[in-house]
């Protein structure tokens, strides 16, 4: 069986960028970084669905798949677990300095959360996120399944 979990992907933006994002709308992309908080408890759990994000978008299905098309995804950070935390990471997200939510209903239609999706011009760590974590929810441990961090 596959674990399930929540997850974050760390993207950047190399350069400014306008992108239709589906029905949501026309926005505007400032060059930094994004993350993109989802979660994966279908029958390919953290596995199929991490692997979804890490493949060329052929054709986009969900909000990040149209920003996936311009940026690119340089880490992620899982929790492996039975509980769904996507509103909790998005608040520990928005708790690191320099968060911005830059395009409200990104990746959120069946969440109470403004966004999922949270802006930075400079790249957020792993450790700050971890923190927060650790604070809120002790027994969870974050883990970068993909990427390094930047020295």
């Amino acid at each position: 069986m596959n674990q399930t979990g929540n997850y974050i992907l760390l993207l950047h933006l190399p350069d400014d960028v306008t992108l239709t994002i589906g029905k949501l709308g026309t926005f505007d992309f400032p060059a930094g970084w994004y993350a993109y908080v989802g979660s994966a408890f279908g029958p390919g759990g953290l596995v199929g669905r991490l692997g979804y994000h890490l493949k060329p978008v052929e054709k986009p299905h969900w909000h990040i798949d149209y920003l996936r098309q311009a940026a690119q995804v340089k880490e992620i950070w899982i929790t492996v677990g039975d509980e769904q935390h996507e509103a909790d990471w998005v608040d520990l997200m928005l708790d690191i300095p320099g968060a911005v939510v830059l395009v409200e209903g990104f990746g959120a239609s069946d969440s109470v959360q403004e966004s999922h999706l949270i802006y930075f011009d400079v790249r957020p760590s792993l450790e700050d996120f971890a923190v927060g974590v650790r604070r809120r929810f002790p027994d969870i441990r974050v883990i970068r399944a993909f990427g390094e961090e930047e020295a």
